[in-house]
């Protein structure tokens, strides 16, 4: 699987977004329940819990790995904030593609405070 940055944002939005009653109804995976069965915003959500962007129980089974309950951590939090924005965040994937640089969590924050600057400037 190859990280897709706008299914990570997705999903931080979207678990950003549950509330508490919805978070336990609420999971990603084979085992998982009430969730997404997309299989590349399941992966990308395993892959956000596995790095500690989202706390959530592990409900994986035999059928396969899977989370129920999810919620951001402070990290996710912090990262969800860097790439909120829409027009901050088509700054940071047009400025990482002039660039030649691939999208890392460390490219991603750094061109999170340059694309801001740029944005409250008016773009100059």
């Amino acid at each position: 699987m190859k990280r897709d940055w706008d299914v990570i944002r997705q999903v931080l939005l979207e678990v950003e977004q549950l509330t508490e009653a919805q978070r336990h109804a609420h999971g990603y995976g084979i085992g998982g329940r009430g969730g997404d069965a997309d299989p590349t915003k399941i992966e990308h959500a395993l892959l956000l819990w596995r790095s500690g962007f989202i706390d959530a129980i592990n409900a994986t089974t035999n059928s396969g790995p899977a989370i129920i309950s999810p919620a951001l951590t402070w990290q996710g939090h912090e990262l969800l904030d860097t790439i909120r924005s829409k027009p901050v965040w088509d700054r940071i994937k047009a400025t990482a593609k002039d660039k030649g640089v691939e999208l890392t969590f460390d490219v991603v924050k750094t061109l999170g405070r340059a694309a801001l600057d740029y944005v409250l400037g008016g773009g100059s």
